[in-house]
Parts: structure tokens; C-alpha cells; sequence
């Protein structure tokens, strides 16, 4: 059957689970919390679809499908993992030390996503990673989910967060490119009913198509013509990762537990400030721009990165202060 038959076949029986989402989510308990029964059925529909590329890769590679059968076991136990947690709202230690050493076996069976070396084009060096080569991968693969994570809290950050990464890391040469393909049109379907707040993505998804995008950054990096190196992989990914770090470094200096949740992440702040149209708007810019420029332009990488570092910093710092004066008027 036609690749294109699967994603029209695919895409309307996504539509009907999205528009039955409701009573999914009663029947799993898939939903936000006690009080609030949006539905987080999101991930869901996004493994669904993603199970229909694998039965298409079935059926028309069965060299593609038997090489990355590593690949397509561990991001579905990482998916059910986080659909126990959009559940029974696991422990975070439990959840992420769970991910962690999966990812780290993982590795090990299917050593082609390892990092092995560290190319930096700034300083035109490589270094060798060797022996730490798997603990330093499973490490960023499981910091780049933590901070996707964290950057879910308002309608369509993540599902546009998403579709961002795989748009600048687009590469014709990867073979996950069929997988990355079925994930980036339900993406799409699910933006359109979240933004208009029929359902979440939950952890099961943001875990789930993280690992994916983490995997196609590497697969990427170590074997397409993308000229990816670690600053353009730091610049794509700087705006979720810096705003996880600074809210564990503001928990840690206030005595607090760096895992648990607030409401200051960057788009908590920028939806008090601005209304949602234009709180996604700017914190898409500030992944979109600097990239745009180093695609175009010939700037210097670090530039751009610390340019970059200015604003978002100087956009908190002065939402921040707004707030404060508004409290004492």
C-alpha cells in the first residue's frame, strides 16, 4: 500500500481518538488532575500514529524495521512509562532513574546513537568521549526529556517547541526519517486540539517524542549531511535547557526540591504577561532566530548563543519586575 494511503488512513482514525478523547481519558483516568478532566490523551494518539509507521516500515523495509526493532521497543516501554505517570502520577526519582537506565541498555544493545565524539566547529577540534561515551549520551538524551518536560505547561508550546526541532534538524539523509515523517503530521493534529484546550500531551508523550527527537539529533549528528555540531545542537535545544537550569539553580538557592513544580518557567511567565497567541510567538522567536541566522549568515556561533542569552535573560528579568511593581501599586 501507498505511504501516502497510510498517513490520510492514519490521520483520520487519529481525529476520531482525539475527538474521543473524553471518554478515553475516563476510562484510563488519563487526565490532568482531580477537577480538571482535560484529557491527556495526546501521547496517546502520537504512539498510535507512530505504530503506524512501524507497520508500514513492516510491511515495505524490513532492514530499516529490524534495525531499529531496539529503538522502537524502548520508546514504547518509555511511553507506557510515562502513561503510568500521566496515571498514578509516579514519584519523579522512580520515573527518571526508570528512563535513565532504560536508555542506558538501550545503548547498549544499539551502539550507533552513542556519542562517541564531541566536534566543536568553533575550535575546529574533536574530542574523544571513549569509555563515558554511553553514560554522557544516556545523560543528554535524559536532560534534553527532562527539559522538554518542563517546558509543557501552557496550550501549544510543546506541540510547537516540537515541530520547530524537527524542522531545523531536518535531515533527507536519516532513516529515521519515516518514523519522524507519521510523528510530525500527528503533531499537527494534535496542535490543532490543543490550542483550542480539548487535550494535553502528558507525559507519556513529551517522554516519548523527546527520545525520538533526541535519537534523530544523534543519528543526525554521527551519520547525515547536516554539518551538526555540538554549538548548533546547543543553540537549537539553549531555550528549554537554560530555563530548566536556572530553575534548579532558583530552587537550590531557595531551599527547595529542584524537581518539584512551579509556575516560573519561562512560558508561565510569558502567558502572565502576554496573552497565549503572543507568549508562543516569543518563545518560539527565541529558538527560531538565532538558528535562522547561523543558517543564513556566516556569525559566529557563540555569538549568537550569547546574544541570545541576553534576551532571555533580560526578558525574565524584566517580567519579573513588572510583576513586583504591579503587587505594590
Amino acid at each position: 500500500m501507498n505511504l501516502y494511503f497510510f498517513y490520510f488512513f492514519g490521520s483520520l482514525l487519529l481525529l476520531l481518538l482525539f475527538i474521543n478523547s473524553k471518554k478515553i481519558s475516563l476510562i484510563f483516568k488519563l487526565y490532568k488532575k482531580p477537577g480538571d478532566n482535560t484529557p491527556l490523551t495526546g501521547g496517546l494518539g502520537i504512539y498510535f500514529f507512530f505504530l503506524i509507521s512501524v507497520f508500514y516500515i513492516y510491511l515495505h523495509d524490513e532492514r530499516l524495521f529490524i534495525s531499529n526493532l531496539n529503538l522502537i521497543i524502548t520508546a514504547s516501554v518509555i511511553f507506557l512509562i510515562g502513561i503510568l505517570d500521566d496515571i498514578l502520577n509516579d514519584k519523579y526519582k522512580i520515573r527518571l532513574s526508570s528512563i535513565f537506565i532504560l536508555i542506558i541498555l538501550f545503548l547498549q544493545l544499539d551502539n550507533k546513537f552513542l556519542i562517541s565524539q564531541l566536534y566543536f566547529e568553533t575550535l575546529d577540534s574533536t574530542f574523544i568521549l571513549d569509555k563515558s561515551s554511553i553514560f554522557l549520551t544516556g545523560f543528554f538524551i535524559l536532560l534534553l526529556l527532562n527539559s522538554l518536560n518542563m517546558a509543557d505547561g501552557i496550550n501549544g508550546n510543546s506541540g510547537i517547541i516540537f515541530l520547530t526541532y524537527l524542522v531545523l534538524l531536518y535531515d533527507e539523509n536519516n532513516e529515521l526519517n519515516y518514523f519522524i515523517n507519521f510523528i510530525f503530521i500527528s503533531l499537527i493534529i494534535f496542535l490543532f486540539f490543543n490550542l483550542k484546550n480539548k487535550l494535553y500531551m502528558g507525559d507519556s508523550g513529551i517522554y516519548f517524542v523527546s527520545f525520538l527527537i533526541s535519537l534523530y539529533t544523534i543519528s543526525s549528528y554521527n551519520f547525515g549531511t547536516s554539518n551538526l555540531s555540538s554549538e548548533k545542537i546547543f543553540l537549537i535545544f539553549m531555550i528549554p535547557g537554560i530555563d530548566m537550569f536556572r530553575l534548579f539553580c532558583l530552587r537550590l538557592y531557595n531551599k527547595k526540591n529542584p524537581f518539584k513544580g512551579d509556575l516560573y518557567h519561562l512560558h508561565h511567565l510569558l502567558i502572565k504577561s502576554f496573552d497565549l497567541k503572543y507568549a508562543l510567538i516569543i518563545y518560539l522567536l527565541l529558538i527560531v532566530w538565532p538558528n535562522l541566522v547561523n543558517k543564513i549568515f556566516d556569525i559566529d556561533i557563540f555569538f549568537l548563543i550569547f546574544i541570545n542569552l541576553i534576551i532571555y535573560f533580560s526578558l525574565i528579568s524584566n517580567i519579573m519586575k513588572f510583576k513586583i511593581k504591579n503587587i505594590f501599586k
